[in-house]
């Protein structure tokens, strides 16, 4: 039986990522997922400027659309357009993003093995086993980014340590035309769902739409038609897809890992309660992980990845979550004069860039609203696309 360096559960961004990250240390890793890759996953596909820059490689091969602005309004009534000098994302598929990322970890040495489910893990002395559908493999450490629903994290840690929320998504089939009236823009529309927003983010053959909460809520498929129903562009479609899945949006205890096994990404309820957004977190949990590895390796104590989650993600996320149940929970004012402040709209742009940062965005609105709060840019009336 090979002994790894590291075993990752779980072939999506965080544990691809990682795996990439450590074979090209030398280390001997193995990545496990129980499906075959490349394999459908759901989720918006909105990927962030910060997210692409956590990369070192070129992305554009599957990329649907790079983002340059948004249609910021409220029940496609009132709206402001936000167009910036660069692009502040792109949107994917997540299978092909997935894959890609994958590749790479192969590519730098990684063995990768699907169709591969956890069941169990044993640790002996300095050594870790997992136990899985196809046989044991044993390692130093045992990574788990395999999702909302980890089975590590269950097995490991109990079912009771990350608290998520529903989201529900629809793929549309709209025509060129309707497709191409969206531009380099996505839609966040503050109306549509209470205490949260909806989405339309243009793939290249299809507009992926959504709602999210991080207060959750119910009735998500008749609330998806009626947000649905309110744009032009998307009276006149093919059949919809709908898709439900889950946000993790808080690890209960702040606990990342005990003894030789790690969580990370959605694994480890890293995802922000403002936008929902996982993806950044997932991959920057992966390069902490990582960089955590070769600290440890030159000294650095037994839980050094906890404490740099601690210091470097958890103030992030605590931030966002605040401003989250503030703007969320007053949406109508929210919308009147934070949305549609130039200045503010600047800065949550900067949170998808990487320009800001979640604790300098609360600490520029919620905590100053006074002194910026009259100062909203008009509105139009006009019904998007």
């Amino acid at each position: 039986m090979t002994t790894y360096d590291a075993i990752v559960v779980g072939a999506g961004p965080a544990g691809s990522y990682l795996g990439y990250l450590l074979a090209r240390t030398g280390r001997r890793v193995a990545i496990l997922d129980k499906q075959r890759f490349p394999r459908e996953k759901v989720c918006g596909g909105g990927l962030s400027r910060k997210s692409i820059a956590l990369l070192d490689f070129d992305i554009s091969r599957v990329v649907h659309r790079w983002l340059h602005g948004a249609f910021l309004t409220c029940q496609n009534r009132a709206t402001i357009v936000k167009d910036l000098p660069c692009a502040v994302g792109c949107t994917v598929l997540r299978n092909e993003f997935d894959q890609m990322l994958l590749t790479r970890a192969c590519e730098a040495g990684a063995h990768f093995l699907g169709d591969t489910r956890f069941t169990d893990v044993n640790t002996h002395g300095p050594r870790i086993t997992a136990q899985t559908s196809r046989g044991e493999f044993s390692g130093r450490r045992l990574f788990a980014a395999d999702g909302v629903a980890s089975a590590v994290r269950t097995k490991v840690f109990g079912r009771q340590l990350v608290s998520h929320v529903p989201v529900l998504e629809a793929l549309i089939a709209v025509p060129g035309a309707a497709l191409q009236s969206f531009g380099a823009r996505a839609v966040f529309d503050f109306g549509s769902m209470p205490r949260g927003y909806g989405w339309i983010f243009p793939k290249r053959d299809h507009l992926n739409v959504g709602l999210y909460s991080p207060f959750g809520g119910t009735g998500l498929r008749r609330r998806l038609m009626e947000f649905i129903d309110r744009y032009p562009a998307m009276r006149v479609r093919g059949p919809i897809e709908f898709r439900g899945y889950a946000i993790p949006l808080r690890n209960r205890a702040g606990v990342f890992e005990r003894g030789p096994v790690a969580l990370l990404g959605d694994a480890a309820g890293l995802a922000e309660s403002l936008f929902g957004e996982g993806i950044y977190f997932a991959l920057k949990s992966a390069a902490l992980a990582a960089r955590a590895e070769v600290e440890r390796d030159a000294g650095a104590d037994a839980m050094h990845y906890t404490r740099l989650v601690r210091d470097e993600l958890l103030p992030e996320l605590r931030a966002a979550s605040m401003l989250a149940k503030t703007l969320y929970s007053f949406q109508d004012f929210t919308f009147r004069h934070i949305v549609c402040n130039g200045r503010v709209n600047q800065l949550f742009a900067g949170l998808l860039s990487g320009d800001t940062s979640y604790r300098e965005c609360l600490r520029k609105t919620v905590f100053t609203a006074p002194m910026w709060m009259s100062k909203s840019a008009p509105t139009t009336n006009i019904a998007i696309a």
